[in-house]
């Protein structure tokens, strides 16, 4: 499969946010297995919260970026740099695509967003341009991505192309 279009997204917030958060579950957890040790109580339970501030942080961090990929046939959005989590959209399924401008408080914040009213699922990476895919079914997909203009006219012309639309 050829790749026609790659687009890219990332928010210096959510990657700041993910450290940040790391940094004070880390310094809240080692706090306090250090003042519980010696008193009787367990200091594992500091550890503990150490450790899932590590493990928050690192997903927060790695999902703060995104990459979507166009071909004839698919529409991939790849999370951080190790492309997962990863959502494939068949574009045999996809009526129309259209580029637009999101405001994550719409989706209700960001990351990977669902509106079950709305039958439409969003990642959302920041404020900004956007490609909004319109499925056959009624279903919407939305993902935020630097020069959407493009993509969501190379993601029609694959749709047109293929005799899709």
């Amino acid at each position: 499969m050829t790749t026609l279009w790659t687009g890219r997204c990332a928010s210096r917030g959510l990657a700041l946010l993910g450290i940040g958060l790391t940094l004070v579950m880390v310094a809240i957890g080692v706090g306090t297995a250090i003042a519980l040790r010696g008193s009787g109580a367990p200091t594992w339970v500091g550890w503990l919260v150490a450790g899932v501030g590590l493990v928050v942080g690192a997903f927060g961090y790695l999902l703060s970026s995104l990459e979507v990929r166009v071909t004839e046939d698919t529409l991939t959005v790849a999370y951080g740099p190790f492309g997962w989590p990863r959502r494939v959209v068949d574009l045999s399924q996809v009526e129309d695509a259209s580029a637009v401008m999101v405001e994550p408080m719409q989706w209700g914040g960001w990351g990977y967003r669902w509106n079950p009213r709305a039958h439409a699922t969003a990642a959302v990476i920041r404020t900004g341009p956007g490609i909004q895919l319109d499925f056959k079914d009624g279903r919407r997909f939305l993902v935020t991505v630097d020069d959407a203009v493009n993509g969501a006219k190379l993601t029609s012309a694959a749709l047109i192309g293929a005799g899709r639309v």
